[in-house]
């Protein structure tokens, strides 16, 4: 149940059959603006949601403290956009239509390059062809070489598998703040309508890769890839095979952002992007940050 504001109230399955199609109906493809990206990321953005006096429905949340909101489906009449922004530090995940209207109603915009969404062409991924994809065709190649793999659709029966990767997966990686998300996200995979493959190396699970269509068409979002250690190649392995299987009219692969990560960064970099769901945060014009 939705909370009439000032009231924030948690977001929950049962919000899911008003809120899903409405996220499902945004045109510009951004990663975190799906029912399965707000529900899984609950707890560790604290997301919050209530509806504005206009009937805007609004998301709250805070990070290291800091209290922000977003405007998924549309910007509120002004004097409650400045109650808001009088509340909170900040907007995020502001679109680049959001930025200008923002621009000319007065409010301070800047473009959040950690937050921008890499999106690639599905054939590049699928094939990787060409000199500049050379060291990922390697690598997938050995992948190959030393192990004897196929792979399955992530289907209902075989979610325990993918949730043995997992927990190998946070044995031994030191930032797991995905981990919840990701668990969420397999033990919903059938609700909120997540897709996948996974990847056996003989009769043990390895490695998996989750994702659902974006409401922009023709762009598939891919939320999820977890493996097992110490398998070189393997990553590479699972995103061309997850890419692979896609349906021909997804055309374009948003694999997210980079969160200001220099290694993650030039991973992303590295498979030659072709371009960026731009996305912005927003100020009050005479505070500074």
């Amino acid at each position: 149940m939705i909370g009439n504001y000032p009231d924030l109230t948690e977001i929950e399955l049962a919000d899911r059959p008003l809120l899903d199609p409405m996220f499902r109906a945004l045109g510009d493809g951004v990663s975190e603006l799906t029912f399965a990206g707000i529900y899984c990321f609950r707890g560790l953005h604290n997301y919050r949601i209530t509806r504005l006096a206009d009937d805007t429905i609004v998301l709250a949340g805070s990070d290291k403290g800091k209290c922000f909101f977003i405007c998924p489906f549309a910007l509120p009449e002004k004097e409650l956009l400045d109650e808001l922004f009088a509340r909170c530090v900040c907007m995020k995940l502001a679109t680049t239509g959001q930025a200008e209207r923002l621009r000319a109603a007065g409010y301070r915009v800047t473009e959040d390059r950690d937050n921008f969404d890499y999106l690639y062409r599905r054939e590049q991924l699928a094939f990787l062809a060409g000199r500049a994809l050379q060291k990922k065709r390697n690598l997938v190649h050995h992948f190959q070489r030393e192990n004897v793999a196929r792979t399955e659709p992530l289907s209902p029966e075989r979610i325990p598998d993918a949730l043995a990767i997992l927990e190998a997966w946070r044995e031994r990686t030191r930032d797991q703040a995905d981990y919840a998300p990701a668990r969420d996200a397999l033990l919903h995979a059938q609700e909120f309508g997540l897709q996948g493959r996974i990847t056996y190396v003989g009769d043990r699970p390895v490695g998996y890769a989750q994702g659902e269509p974006a409401g922009a068409g023709g762009m598939y979002i891919v939320h999820f890839e977890k493996t097992v250690p110490d398998r070189k190649g393997l990553y590479q392995f699972i995103n061309q095979d997850f890419v692979r299987a896609l349906p021909p009219e997804f055309t374009l692969v948003n694999r997210e952002q980079d969160l200001g990560d220099p290694g993650l960064r030039q991973a992303k970099l590295t498979y030659r992007p072709c371009g960026y769901v731009h996305k912005f945060r927003a100020y009050r014009a005479y505070a500074i940050y």
